[in-house]
């Protein structure tokens, strides 16, 4: 076992976390130290469906984002290559993406939505890691994540992805079993992968989603009717010779929205926040001078309101949660945040983004020069008294915090915060926050003349460059520094370029130590075991815990920074100053005679220890592979590999050894290998330097066949579409809704297939089945038709009738205008009055009008008369029919035509 790190903590953060397979790091009261693990890979168990809590909710209906939406689900659908959208922040980026999430999960597709703003990467790995797998405490390393990845197949959103291409390109290779859909500001993804360039909206489409944002508001607050988008798109843009109902907007305010649409290029949140403030100033004031009336809005708001709305803007782009933002803005409770943050919503100057809120981007919120120390306070405070998942979940605010309070050099008060908050994120595995939160802990603790946090925080870094370098295999006895270099330049981890850096200088550490003659492993007979230490404060850190008594861990006045401490000799168990329970012993020197295969050789170095032969997956189905790992051999010694089993044997390729005895041979499968039990063999260079392996190999199963993407209901005659996978390349499907036949189509080469259809003019429940070559390759639902609804008559009619919806398939018209009157009677219709009665469903109803009689204007009556109208096919015409009552020969035909 390897020898352990120790060092003093603040906080109960009491456990262990597992980093790799072999790596253990314990966080107890007052030290943090790392051990070895013997035994194979740490057991996970794959959840049945990712986590559900990262899923957003419903994004709504997209205005002028159809055919951005079917490009992004048809890339997905070939699931081959990565798909990023990228623009400018609040171009509508984040409700594309929540779209396309909560359609494939409707729909029953498995997926992972994360918001990786302010994240960094390895973090946003161990996320996904976490959201698909069930093992607590365990950071994978690269290769088995990547194994465990590919064995997930899901759609995995990430949300404001900053991260670098290079960073991309390790994403990337951690998740290669999942359909990825990603959004930035930036263009990250090159050729490998899709790409769609999100712009503003069309004219027509900008001036539908702003004035259906202020007319609606605007006829609520006023009392007339709601409209909707499609009403508030088609609404004229001149001035109309009929007055305008309550909240209507009039011609000149029409004309000013759609000049501000074309001068922020159909910009969808800048629009937004337009709208808002139109709705408290007016249109148009607003359209005049945008600017001026957002700072007035941003002026007028209150205590709380305010306070939120600064601390979201000192925090550009990350989301913080009601939480940690009435810590922030030190409101009285979670919940006066949350009432804060639906104003500021309502305002538009919040927005949703994954776990909170973040400042709408243009708004006029100005941070105060000296705010960070504050906030940096009294996150502390949180820090100290949440649970450790919270922490973990707002870790991209701590960071965010810390740089801030570094930044504008308040160096206590960040100090404090990445002490109380940097084992917390360790703890729970956010190793990316981790790093930085001890980078600018030191920085802040260097400034403010902090020797004891100083010394925790070099000793917590020392602690993760070791756990990471073990990780990576690149700790003692590993590949050794020009062997870490060429690793790392061939893509092998997921770990950033700082992190790797740092995995690479412990690895130029070690080997420069051996290379000057001190032995970290493996010490001759003549040696006595070493301790490696790391330095302790000169004074004991706040709420420090002493270590137990005999365990030899306080530093002598001669121990610095990297000594390395001789220990006497064991003499027994219990006695010597390093015998206490931390304590971690290497195992004794060989002492065996050299034998005469020995002579001659350098008396420090080993006898070759026996071959062996590690395969990555020892099961594998048809077609699927494995990695054969050799160790044992000498450097440099020629390895060839080989095979034998069902149908013969044969070569599968020579590696050389490097440095460590050991070489990789990735694939280590015969081509086209049938089911049954294989033998891997690596052959060194004599008979006896020989290792093998066991391999199985099981027929695939078929793949699953199943409805990707289906309806739970349809109106009746409309048309539907439905996505399902698992069929052969170029196989038949054919959708049927009971013994209909509806669609066919040809499977693609994934094996995924789109038909589409229309549905029954009966409405009921009908058994939707796709069905390939035969009978037993189909998988079916439910999919309810239900009735097409009735038309909607309200509305103007003829130029004077105001049909409105009475319930139930009855409307009444009323006259609106001036009073007409009537030319053969010279009676008056009056303005308001009733003269239309009708019902039904349509296209024909059956009702009443209005008949006067009189002559002259003089002995003016009304009387009802029966009447059938029938609509156009397409609603905007309505015929007219009616038998005069008082003269049954009198009929009366007319055409009303929709206003």
């Amino acid at each position: 076992m390897s020898e352990a790190v120790h060092m003093n903590i603040n906080g109960d953060n009491n456990g262990n976390v597992l980093v790799g397979d072999n790596n253990v790091v314990h966080y107890t009261d007052g030290r943090t130290f790392v051990t070895a693990r013997e035994g194979g890979p740490v057991p996970v168990r794959k959840r049945e469906h990712p986590d559900p809590r990262f899923l957003p909710e419903s994004a709504g209906n997209l205005i002028g984002r159809d055919r951005d939406l079917a490009r992004i689900r048809g890339w997905l659908a070939e699931r081959g290559a990565p798909v990023l959208v990228y623009g400018p922040p609040g171009i509508g980026k984040s409700a594309v993406l929540s779209r396309i999430a909560r359609d494939a999960a409707d729909a029953g597709e498995d997926v992972v939505y994360l918001s990786a703003a302010g994240l960094e990467t390895e973090d946003i790995v161990q996320e996904l890691f976490e959201a698909c797998y069930e093992s607590p405490g365990y950071l994978p390393p690269p290769k088995r994540l990547r194994q465990l990845m590919g064995k997930v197949r899901a759609l995995v959103v990430i949300d404001g992805y900053e991260g670098s291409a290079e960073s991309l390109e390790r994403l990337l290779d951690a998740t290669p079993g999942v359909g990825l859909l990603l959004a930035s500001t930036q263009r990250v993804l090159g050729a490998e992968g899709h790409v769609l360039p999100l712009g503003g909206l069309a004219e027509d489409d900008a001036v539908t989603l702003t004035t259906a944002e202020v007319a609606s508001d605007r006829a609520t607050t006023r009392g007339g009717p709601d409209l909707t988008c499609a009403e508030a798109a088609s609404a004229p843009t001149t001035a109309e010779a009929v007055p305008a109902p309550a909240g209507a907007l009039s011609g000149e305010e029409r004309a000013a929205i759609r000049e501000l649409c074309r001068a922020t290029n159909g910009h969808p949140r800048t629009l937004l926040q337009a709208a808002a403030l139109m709705r408290a100033n007016g249109v148009l004031p607003v359209a005049a001078d945008p600017d001026t009336a957002a700072r007035a809005l941003v002026a007028s708001l209150d205590g709380d309101r305010s306070a939120a709305a600064r601390a979201l803007a000192a925090l550009p782009g990350v989301p913080v949660s009601a939480p940690v933002l009435a810590a922030l803005a030190a409101l009285p409770s979670p919940d006066d945040a949350k009432g804060a943050l639906a104003e500021l919503q309502r305002l538009r100057l919040a927005e949703p983004s994954g776990p909170g809120h973040v400042l709408a981007d243009g708004s006029p919120v100005r941070c105060g020069r000296r705010d960070a120390a504050g906030y940096a306070t009294r996150l502390t405070a949180w820090v100290g008294s949440a649970a450790r998942a919270e922490v973990a979940a707002n870790a991209a605010v701590i960071v965010a915090v810390l740089r801030a309070a570094v930044r504008e050099e308040a160096h206590d008060p960040a100090r404090a915060l990445a002490r109380a908050a940097a084992p917390l994120l360790g703890r729970s595995l956010r190793w990316g926050a981790w790093g930085q939160a001890l980078a600018l802990g030191l920085t802040a603790a260097a400034n403010a003349g902090a020797a004891d946090d100083v010394a925790y925080f070099e000793s917590e870094e020392k602690v993760r460059k070791r756990a990471l370098g073990l990780l990576m295999g690149l700790g003692g006895g590993g590949l050794g520094a020009a062997g870490a270099l060429a690793f790392l330049g061939k893509g092998g981890s997921f770990f950033s370029a700082p992190t790797l850096a740092i995995a690479v200088t412990t690895t130029v550490v070690i080997t420069a130590a051996a290379a000057i003659g001190v032995h970290l492993a493996g010490p001759s007979a003549a040696e006595q075991p070493a301790t490696v230490t790391t330095p302790v404060a000169t004074r004991p850190l706040a709420g420090a815990v002493d270590p137990p008594a005999g365990t030899g861990r306080r530093a002598s006045p001669d121990t610095g920074p990297g000594t390395i401490r001789r220990t006497p000799p064991d003499t027994g168990p219990g006695t010597g100053p390093d015998t206490g329970p931390d304590t971690v012993r290497r195992p004794p020197p060989d002492t065996g005679e050299n034998t005469a295969r020995d002579r001659g050789r350098d008396p420090v170095t080993p006898r070759p220890a026996t071959p062996r032969l590690t395969l990555s997956d020892a099961t594998i189905e048809s077609g699927g592979s494995t990695d054969a790992r050799a160790t044992n051999f000498e450097p440099g010694e020629q390895i060839t590999f080989s095979w034998s089993g069902p149908g013969g044997s044969g070569d599968l390729g020579t590696r050389t050894a490097d440095t460590r005895g050991a070489a990789v041979l990735p694939g280590a499968v015969p081509a086209g290998a049938a089911a049954g039990a294989y033998t891997i063999a690596a052959q060194g260079r004599s008979p006896e330097r020989r290792a093998e392996a066991a391999l199985t190999v099981r027929e695939r199963p078929a793949p699953e066949i199943r409805l990707s993407r289906v309806p739970s209901s349809v109106e009746a005659e409309a048309s539907f579409e439905v996505a399902a996978t698992g069929f052969d390349a170029g196989e038949t499907v054919r959708l049927t809704l009971g013994d209909t036949l509806v669609a066919t189509a040809t499977a693609g080469g994934n094996g995924q297939v789109t038909l589409r259809g229309d549905a029954p003019a009966e409405p009921a429940a009908y058994r939707l089945t796709v069905t390939g070559r035969d009978a037993g390759r189909s998988a079916g639902t439910q999919l309810t038709v239900t009735p097409k609804p009735a038309p909607d008559l309200s509305g103007r009619w003829g130029g004077y009738l105001n049909f409105q919806d009475l319930g139930d398939g009855f409307y009444e018209g009323t006259r609106y205008g001036a009073d007409w009157v009537e030319p053969n009677s010279g009676c008056t219709y009056p303005t308001g009055s009733a003269e239309v009665h009708l019902s039904g469903q349509g296209p024909t109803y059956e009702g009443e009008i209005r008949w006067i009689y009189g002559s002259g204007g003089q002995n003016c009556d009304f009387e009802w008369g029966a009447a059938t109208f029938t609509l156009s096919a397409d609603g905007n015409s309505l015929e007219v029919r009616s038998q005069d009552p008082r003269d049954p020969g009198n009929t009366m035909s007319r055409t009303l035509q929709r206003n």
